[in-house]
């Protein structure tokens, strides 16, 4: 049985990442195994220092998609995000529990 889950990343991002973001970035994490949905939030208010924007990353393979993250590919993805500005970035990942 499959274990299904979301990944929460909250990050900073330069408004120049927006165009890579909303395009090959994102169809990348489309392509990713498991992962079923992404959508992309910029908080409007929160705690003091918080994170500019939130990613949720679906995935009805939990396994499967940090798998990935973890893999070669995974690693060159999150270094170009790195490289285009995105920083103060961690994830949170939680597994469906109902």
């Amino acid at each position: 049985m499959r274990n299904k889950g979301t990944v929460i990343v909250m990050y900073d991002a330069p408004s120049e990442a927006d165009a890579w973001m909303h395009g090959p970035h994102y169809d990348e994490v489309l392509r990713t195994p498991g992962v079923t949905e992404v959508r992309r939030y910029e908080a409007v208010a929160g705690p003091e220092g918080c994170r500019k924007y939130i990613a949720l990353i679906d995935s009805d393979d939990i396994d499967a998609t940090l798998a990935w993250r973890d893999s070669a590919e995974g690693q060159r993805s999150q270094a170009e995000a790195n490289e285009r500005g995105v920083d103060n970035r961690y994830a949170i990942v939680a597994k469906r529990i109902y």
